[in-house]
């Protein structure tokens, strides 16, 4: 529904042919009785009935034109009042001029009182259903509006539902893991059903935490060591991590598969080799968890990870202090902030 339709032109150039019809055969029974009409039909009357409901429809429309420009939204409430008022008064006083007219110069007799009051009365009713339709058509479509709003958010909220799982899954790394799997089980059955329960375990914390806001520390250490096990299966041993995290700081809070992501992103974006390790180090400098490499880009560096956009957006909403992204003096940064549980309290509130 783009548009009210009594701006539409069928609508325009049809009603008052109909309305107008109806209007005559409704003051011929007034004034006399259904035996009558066929004595008193005049088609020179009818169309001036029909005449007469065009340009009371389009004065109204007017108005209504006119309003919508000048009449802010908020204003509303006030113009279901203002605009009936000013419709009745200016549509039905032109037709009454102009059929005292019409009577006078064309007819030669003054128009009775009570055939002046009888039309009155009835563009009078006209005015106001045709206002009665136009708020009626604008109530169903702010409605169907809202609906629509409704149901597209709806859509975005599974669209991103999905997207997250499809991220939290990280088919990229299944697959990889499981060509990895595939070429270890043929040199070391006992390694691959190791290799097996890491990538299991990587998973599992995955699933397990999805519904969870924030973890302790110590469990994102444990993943993140996971995953540089499971990668460490392609890059052949030549990744290590290193945590200086003390004990007392482990409880610090952080959100569920941080470290891990962190960690794929760093591997994927540097050159490794037995000649150029790369050595992770993660630990907490001014409140804030800092994970650590050397600075050796690949040349073609892989379109980032929307996880990782999606994760700075998050610490963002549990932290006034923003996730840090830096490349300086041959060093990779990454810095989160740390999240207290006192943090956490006050937000659940």
């Amino acid at each position: 529904m783009k548009k009210f339709f009594i701006h539409n032109a069928f609508f325009r150039l049809v009603a008052p042919l109909v309305y107008g019809v109806l209007v005559y055969l409704l003051i011929l029974l007034i004034n006399n009785n259904v035996s009558q009409v066929n004595d008193f039909f005049s088609s020179e009357e009818v169309y001036l009935c029909i005449t007469f409901t065009y340009l009371s429809f389009e004065l109204c429309r007017a108005i209504i034109l006119l309003l919508d420009s000048y009449l802010p939204e908020k204003y509303f409430r006030l113009r279901i009042f203002v605009q009936p008022l000013l419709c009745i008064i200016v549509s039905t006083g032109l037709i009454i001029v102009l059929l005292m007219q019409y009577f006078k110069l064309y007819i030669g007799f003054s128009i009775s009182t009570m055939q002046l009051v009888i039309f009155g009365v009835t563009y009078t009713v006209s005015a106001l259903l045709y206002n009665l339709l136009y708020f009626s058509n604008y109530y169903l479509k702010r409605e169907n509006t809202v609906k629509l709003a409704a149901e597209r958010n709806q859509h975005h909220v599974l669209e991103m539902e999905m997207n997250e799982f499809r991220n939290d899954i990280n088919p990229a790394l299944l697959f990889e893991s499981l060509e990895g799997l595939i070429n270890l089980m043929y040199r070391d059955v006992e390694k691959a059903e190791a290799y097996i329960d890491n990538l299991a375990s990587a998973y599992r914390y995955v699933l397990t935490n999805r519904q969870e806001e924030l973890v302790p520390a110590s469990q994102e250490l444990d993943a993140a060591r996971n995953m540089v096990t499971i990668l460490n299966e392609r890059y052949f041993g030549h990744l290590k991590f290193e945590s200086a995290v003390d004990e007392d700081e482990l409880s610090a809070m952080l959100i569920p598969g941080t470290l891990p992501l962190i960690i794929e992103a760093l591997v994927r974006s540097t050159i490794v080799s037995r000649f150029e390790p790369l050595i992770i180090r993660c630990y907490i400098e001014d409140d804030y968890i800092t994970v650590q490499s050397k600075l050796n880009d690949r040349l073609a560096q892989p379109a980032e990870h929307p996880a990782l956009t999606r994760l700075q957006k998050s610490y963002s909403l549990y932290s006034d202090r923003p996730m840090i992204r830096v490349k300086a003096y041959d060093e990779n940064y990454i810095k989160l902030p740390i999240i207290n549980v006192a943090e956490e309290i006050v937000l659940s509130r």
